[in-house]
């Protein structure tokens, strides 16, 4: 049972031992003008990865981003070192800590990932990532009691962080069904701070099509004011999936911040506009978001201006 939890919260049924990505697959990657390349991975581990880990060697925040570029691109093997400097150099011990963890993890070593994370423990305390990292230690060596306990652990310290709040609710849904599911999103939405629970909570009452019940959610995680980037994505994606454009502009555009809360919602805002019509709202989102000269979603912000010129 938590095999496939975990699996699904791994975002890959895959096995990594036997059906890791081959060294032709390609990975995705964009020019300066935003235009999508496919390149192998071969190539690109050899002319641009490896050389940009290395150039981060001494840059704590870069070198991060690059160790969880491989760890997604199916580099673990290569990261061990980097993953080691970055405890080094890092004045973040919660977020090294883990990172060389998870590395250890990947790799399929399970007793210096522990050793890692009790170490970052040891120095800024349980936390929910590092306990959440443990947790799938507990699980890899098939301890699934302790696994849990240690997973609730997680959600108390950290209610927001999704990976150990979604694998602790989704749990107690495998063993005990429905009710219990959202019992524990409940429990976790009262912890002190919690907003990541009430936007799956939400989510679920769109699909009961308890509309009110999902916008009061929204708005009182909205008007507290501690969400993330995520947040404003999840909510953004679940009212355009279930065709209530409206409220996305109602709820969501009176606090989105270009430069804190990323493209992705801008987008989606965007979209909302076009469909529904406001098309000089939409025309002042367009002007916000090519302000941000971010070449990825360059196309993206082509189109739009195409269709906006279109109402003319």
């Amino acid at each position: 049972m938590f095999k496939k939890i975990l699996s699904a919260l791994r975002g890959s049924n895959r096995d990594s031992k036997t059906d890791a990505p081959a060294a032709g697959d390609p990975i995705t990657a964009y020019d300066a003008q935003g235009r999508e390349l496919q390149i192998s991975r071969n190539e690109w581990r050899e002319k641009m990865f490896l050389p940009t880990l290395q150039q981060a060697w001494d840059d704590a925040d870069e070198l991060y981003r690059q160790i969880l570029t491989g760890i997604n691109d199916g580099f673990a093997a290569d990261l061990p070192a980097a993953g080691q400097r970055l405890v080094e150099i890092d004045a973040n011990v919660d977020r090294s800590h883990t990172t060389l963890g998870i590395v250890h993890l990947s790799n399929g070593q399970l007793d210096a990932a522990e050793a890692t994370l009790r170490a970052g423990m040891a120095k800024a305390g349980a936390t929910g990532a590092l306990l959440t990292n443990l947790a799938k230690v507990q699980f890899e060596r098939g301890d699934e009691a302790l696994s849990e306990q240690t997973l609730w652990q997680a959600v108390q310290a950290a209610p927001n962080l999704e990976a150990g709040l979604m694998w602790w609710a989704t749990t107690q849904r495998e063993k005990h069904g429905e009710t219990a599911y959202l019992a524990a999103l409940r429990t976790a939405a009262a912890l002190p701070g919690a907003w990541c629970p009430q936007l799956w909570l939400a989510r679920h009452h769109l699909e009961q099509q308890e509309v009110g019940q999902a916008r009061a959610l929204y708005a009182g995680v909205l008007a507290a004011g501690n969400f993330d980037r995520h947040a404003l994505m999840m909510i953004a994606n679940d009212l355009g999936s279930t065709g209530h454009l409206q409220l996305i502009l109602d709820l969501i555009d009176p606090v989105y911040d270009e430069h804190l809360h990323g493209p992705t919602t801008g987008l989606n805002l965007m979209r909302a506009c076009l469909e529904l019509g406001q098309i000089e709202r939409g025309r002042a989102l367009l002007v916000r978001m090519t302000a941000l000269n971010f070449p990825p979603i360059q196309q993206h912000l082509d189109q739009f201006a195409q269709a906006f010129e279109a109402y003319d």
